[in-house]
């Protein structure tokens, strides 16, 4: 079942949820502030770990700028930041942060399109599988720092990682190595954007704004090796 891993992994989040709502805050304040910031240290490595070693930088570079230019006029980062305001008028001052978080953190990166490509080429789910228990974790901890908004997140991961499994599936066979590795690259460079933010308690990049250079970095990655 091509959407086996993308359920699994929903589950694993809403999991994470309920164990940080009925447990989480029972945490003391100062630790919950102090695990989401080992969290952005965890993601940033992570990240890091990613797009390490960068096989073409100029490519990775050129695909973050356009991406960036690209999600800027279209104004990303901005509509997030509309949304969590409103939210967080209606809902608390932790809404917006504990949404638009999970959904970058849980979203944004090469498990998520390596694990969901994987599942919708051979209908494997093991990756995603893998992000499951983390991304479990890593729920409970964002719910006991920002709130019952995490759960907010799993339905975004579902359609998300469902749809690029189900594209995944129409495309199997298709899918050039370069192409993936530059998806990677710039993934991992995202995440670990995602990190510095969770660390610094704030929203200091623009990360929605980037999110098109993971598309960039496919196009180019597939044009610079031939497969266009």
């Amino acid at each position: 079942m091509i959407l086996a891993g993308a359920l699994i992994n929903t589950a694993g989040i809403a999991a994470g949820w309920l164990a940080g709502m009925l447990w989480g805050t029972r945490l003391q304040a100062g630790f919950r502030e102090q695990a989401l910031r080992i969290i952005g240290l965890t993601v940033v490595v992570i990240g890091l770990k990613m797009a390490w070693p960068l096989p073409d930088p100029v490519l990775a570079l050129v695909s973050l700028v356009l991406g960036s230019w690209l999600g800027s006029a279209a104004g990303i980062e901005a509509a997030l930041d509309r949304l969590g305001r409103w939210a967080e008028l209606r809902a608390g001052g932790g809404f917006g942060q504990g949404f638009i978080t999970a959904s970058l953190v849980f979203n944004v990166g090469a498990m998520a399109i390596v694990g969901s490509v994987q599942a919708g080429l051979d209908q494997a789910p093991v990756i995603l599988e893998t992000k499951a228990v983390l991304d479990g974790i890593t729920a409970f901890l964002l719910t006991a720092a920002a709130g019952w908004s995490v759960i907010l997140a799993a339905p975004v991961t579902l359609v998300y990682e469902g749809a690029l499994s189900l594209a995944a599936g129409l495309v199997a066979g298709h899918v050039h190595g370069p192409v993936v590795t530059e998806v990677t690259v710039v993934g991992g460079i995202l995440v670990a954007a995602v990190g510095v933010n969770l660390v610094s308690g704030r929203s200091r990049l623009a990360v929605g704004d980037l999110l098109p250079a993971l598309v960039v970095a496919g196009l180019l990655a597939a044009v610079a090796s031939g497969a266009w």
